[in-house]
């Protein structure tokens, strides 16, 4: 199975354009799918072409959380491809605001949930070899989530601290085994990757991909999230976009084979 890489903060290949955003896209037999669709910057189309990908050739467009930076693109998306599946969790509707003031919108909201033909409840089988799935709050240990600046629309009508209950990973099974595909693991990748490991005793990943959100870990913290990753046996560490350099440094100090995974990368997974 391949992974390319669409959208995402730093370019590996000439022509590309980089944006904070991400988008990836996962050929299998059965079907093509997108995990994300970029942000505002019209990224997804320009690097489409560049690529040489046919949007009309998506299948399924799977959105990882409601946060702009995934989603801007979906327009787009479905503009050239108006018969593909969009799938997110349940509650990507829930507005999003950012910033230590409240103010910026940063997602979510009434219009991103009608774009979705199908709904993520836990879990969902988008094609035979790919599941999105769901990390309920109950299995969170909440050292591994960080809302800082990040807030939602509570049911009252208030702000409150972001609980990403809309965060949804992908589990991709080939002949290589099972890999993960990340978002930006807001939920919490130690978290993630334990909820895999309880629920469909998936023990060891060939490949962990995408954003990490350990940009948000500081000093005093990192070591603690490197300590929980410890237990996880992953052959291959790709990450990016939400991640930062610092972090990434810090897992290829203790994990074999780590690389960024920019614009234009390309996995067999």
């Amino acid at each position: 199975m391949q992974l390319t890489v669409v959208v995402e903060n730093f370019c590996q290949k000439q022509g590309l354009l980089a944006e904070w955003g991400y988008a990836v896209l996962l050929d299998t037999p059965e079907a093509r799918v997108l995990l994300d669709t970029g942000g505002y910057c019209h990224t997804l189309t320009h690097n489409f072409k560049v690529l040489g990908i046919a949007p009309y050739s998506i299948d399924h467009i799977v959105l990882s959380h409601g946060h702009f930076d995934h989603t801007s693109g979906l327009i787009d998306a479905m503009r050239l491809n108006p018969q593909a599946r969009v799938w997110a969790a349940s509650v990507v509707g829930i507005e999003k605001r950012c910033d230590a003031d409240q103010k910026r919108h940063g997602g979510g909201g009434a219009c991103i949930k009608a774009a979705c033909t199908d709904f993520i409840e836990n879990y969902a089988h988008i094609t035979e070899a790919i599941t999105a799935f769901t990390v309920p709050l109950k299995a969170r240990d909440p050292r591994f989530v960080n809302a800082k600046d990040m807030w939602q629309i509570m049911p009252d009508g208030q702000l409150g601290p972001d609980l990403f209950e809309d965060d949804v990973s992908l589990l991709v099974k080939s002949e290589l085994g099972y890999s993960l595909v990340l978002g930006c693991a807001h939920a919490g990748l130690p978290n993630i990757m334990r909820h895999v490991q309880e629920t469909l005793g998936v023990n060891e990943f060939h490949t962990v991909i995408g954003g990490t959100h350990l940009c948000a870990a500081t000093d005093e913290t990192l070591p603690v999230w490197l300590e929980a990753l410890k237990a996880f046996r992953v052959k291959h560490w790709r990450p990016n976009h939400c991640t930062g350099f610092k972090a990434a440094c810090e897992i290829a100090k203790v994990f074999n084979d780590v690389q960024w995974a920019g614009c234009g990368t390309k996995l067999i997974i």
